[in-house]
């Protein structure tokens, strides 16, 4: 694979760079670098088609039309903790932090499960040199997350990542392993192509009768298990910080009721402060 010409000096810049190591100017991130090449979406744009084809011989050519057009409205979500929002609302001055930004820093142990080896084969294959860079949420519909990562649901905005954003066609380390971590090309997209991907993804599931509703749960749901989510996953190419969420939707918040409905009215109080919505789909128990 060839690097691509920087777009001013016309000296080619390595794909795991955002700057031209020779003019140093700007360019695009590496994980939307890789994604915008004419080989990834010449082979998504064909994915593409034959699913749109295979849709309207089923009688779903508007079931498509429209799944396509929702796609387009998705959001990208990252499903953290209590305490994680909490240290994030604190202060703009707080930053979320990769894994490997965490070990390195040695404030975090590497995790002692299957998840550990299995994405970092995924990650050296996605990201060469810059793995460190790249924090993960998942495409929703509707502002829901995956409770299994967290009860809060970060909503980031789209002016704040969709320069940066890239999408894969589910989850990292499974799918790498799927592959025998060999990437097919037409599986990624940048940002402004995500409803394609989402099509070439999951038209051949489309029924005739599905609602939005319906569109969401397609795209994004929790299973009994991690590995059974159904996800879109989004690679975000650097920091995130307070200001860059749009709003926080809780799910079903766990612990003692009273200690919890005490922390998440401080927390709304604080996000409240910075103009962040704190949405609560939980139930009756909130304050």
């Amino acid at each position: 694979m060839s690097d691509p010409a920087c777009s001013f000096c016309g000296h080619p810049v390595p794909l795991e760079w955002s700057l031209c190591p020779h003019c140093a100017r700007p360019s695009l991130y590496p994980n939307v670098r890789v994604a915008e090449q004419e080989s990834e979406r010449d082979a998504l744009a064909f994915r593409y088609r034959l699913a749109v084809q295979d849709a309207e011989s089923r009688g779903c050519g508007e079931a498509v039309r429209a799944f396509e057009a929702a796609a387009g409205t998705t959001v990208a979500v990252l499903s953290r903790s209590l305490a994680e929002v909490e240290r994030l609302a604190n202060s703009d001055r707080q930053l979320y932090a990769t894994y490997y930004q965490l070990l390195e820093a040695e404030v975090k142990l590497p995790d002692d499960d299957a998840w550990d080896p299995l994405r970092r084969l995924a990650d050296e294959v996605l990201f060469p040199g810059y793995k460190e860079k790249i924090r993960f949420a998942a495409l929703s519909l509707d502002g829901a997350g995956l409770p299994g990562y967290g009860d809060f649901a970060l909503v980031l905005k789209e002016e704040m990542i969709e320069h940066r954003a890239s999408v894969l066609a589910g989850n990292s380390a499974l799918l790498l392993r799927k592959w025998d971590y060999n990437v097919p090309t037409g599986s990624r997209a940048a940002w402004k192509e995500r409803a394609r991907l989402c099509v070439a993804k999951l038209a051949a599931r489309l029924k005739p009768s599905m609602t939005e509703a319906d569109f969401a749960a397609l795209l994004l749901r929790s299973g009994a298990r991690r590995e059974d989510d159904e996800i879109v996953e989004v690679h975000i190419w650097g920091p995130l910080s307070s200001w860059t969420f749009e709003r926080v939707v809780l799910s079903r918040p766990a612990g003692p009721r009273r200690l919890i409905r005490a922390r998440v009215k401080a927390l709304r109080a604080k996000l409240a402060e910075a103009g962040i919505d704190l949405e609560e789909r939980g139930g009756a128990w909130m304050p």
